[in-house]
């Protein structure tokens, strides 16, 4: 497919210059797709774009030398032996585990024994469209996005070119989300039915501030100083951290309330940590994700929770959700999108949505005066 004809302005500006409209410059490298804002300088940013197009002229011009001068043409699933032992080093166990299940997909898949260079768009949709069959469209999507690193990645590698990325044109399998949404009434219908304290405290810890369980599970009391809740999202990778002031209330519940409520005759730098019954033995441990996930589903059971047809029932996660929209509700969306960490509005959004669940009441604007 050809390129976009530029506008008339712009016909002679260098390759991969591009500008929005409102006069921000920006190069984007074809080899990559990453891109680096240049200001507003037009003069300057034609300048560095030119430069850049002769490097990537060069660089281009060694990768085709080099392949049409090796023994031999690699198979997508040889390449993708090379891009595991690459790409994988210095990662988290569970990143490297899933990493690898995908990229073990991607290579067994019959298609893969073809050239790398041979390799068609309608072979990738091909192989999406297996893989949403075996294993579902969330592990399709994820299978899509791997393998398009990996051409990607192909590409800087000199093994096909610039621009022939397969799996660009081949479209995301959507995942239809089938857990239910939980409602106030739920949560504290799963809040009457909690067993234990721990779980008391950590359902309204999770209803007031947001954080996932992990976050949950690892809040010390060393963490509450200044009058905040510190808080560093695990999943985030330290990239995350939160200050929320502890004076933040949902009803008569507040932040600074449920961490007095932690506080009790057992010596524990957790606030979430085993006090009494069968775990007495371990009191002042933190809880783990398995016995506090059990205890969540057994007070949900005994809740008696009905789930909507289609969906599984509500886990202890979709606390999260809810704290969304009663926050944004009561505090306005950007003071819901900062307390759950979100760099967008979009994702935040996404938490906001009850997914059809609940009938919105359309409310008429107060009269002035």
């Amino acid at each position: 497919m050809n390129a976009r004809r530029r506008q008339a302005s712009r016909r002679t500006w260098p390759a991969n210059l591009y500008q929005n409209s409102s006069g921000y410059l920006w190069f984007k490298n074809p080899l990559t797709g990453k891109t680096l804002g240049l200001g507003r300088d037009l003069e300057a940013a034609v300048k560095k774009v030119k430069r850049a197009n002769l490097e990537l002229a060069r660089k281009i011009e060694e990768q085709n030398i080099f392949a049409l001068t090796s023994d031999a043409v690699k198979t997508l699933a040889e390449h993708c032996v090379d891009y595991q032992a690459e790409y994988l080093k210095e990662r988290k166990p569970n990143t490297v585990k899933n990493y690898r299940s995908q990229i073990k997909a991607i290579s067994e898949d019959p298609r893969a024994k073809k050239p790398i260079d041979q390799f068609t768009p309608k072979d990738a949709a091909d192989m999406i469209k297996d893989a949403e069959r075996n294993r579902g469209p969330t592990q399709a999507a994820n299978i899509r996005s791997r393998m398009k690193d990996i051409f990607r990645d192909a590409i800087t590698h000199g093994l096909i070119e610039p621009g022939r990325n397969p799996v660009e044109s081949v479209l995301k399998p959507k995942a239809q989300v089938k857990r239910a949404r939980m409602t106030e009434a739920e949560f504290w219908a799963i809040y009457a039915n909690a067993e234990h304290q721990w779980l008391k405290s950590a359902l309204l810890l999770a209803l007031l501030t947001g954080q996932r369980v992990s976050d949950i599970r690892k809040m010390r009391f060393d963490d509450v100083r200044d009058g905040f809740l510190w808080v560093d999202q695990l999943k985030k990778n330290g990239k995350t951290k939160i200050k929320i002031p502890v004076h933040v209330a949902l009803g008569e519940h507040s932040v600074a309330s449920v961490i007095s409520q932690c506080r009790d005759d057992v010596v524990s730098r957790f606030l979430i940590h085993f006090r009494e019954g069968r775990y007495a033995s371990m009191r002042g441990k933190s809880v783990s994700y398995e016995t506090l996930n059990g205890a969540f589903i057994a007070a949900r059971e005994k809740a008696e929770i009905k789930t909507p047809d289609g969906l599984t029932p509500t886990t202890f996660h979709e606390i999260r959700s809810l704290t969304a929209r009663l926050h944004a509700q009561q505090n306005g969306e950007k003071f819901a999108q900062a307390l759950l960490g979100h760099s967008s509005k979009a994702m935040t959004e996404l938490y906001i949505d009850v997914r059809g669940q609940q009938w919105v009441e359309v409310q008429l604007p107060k009269k002035a005066g």
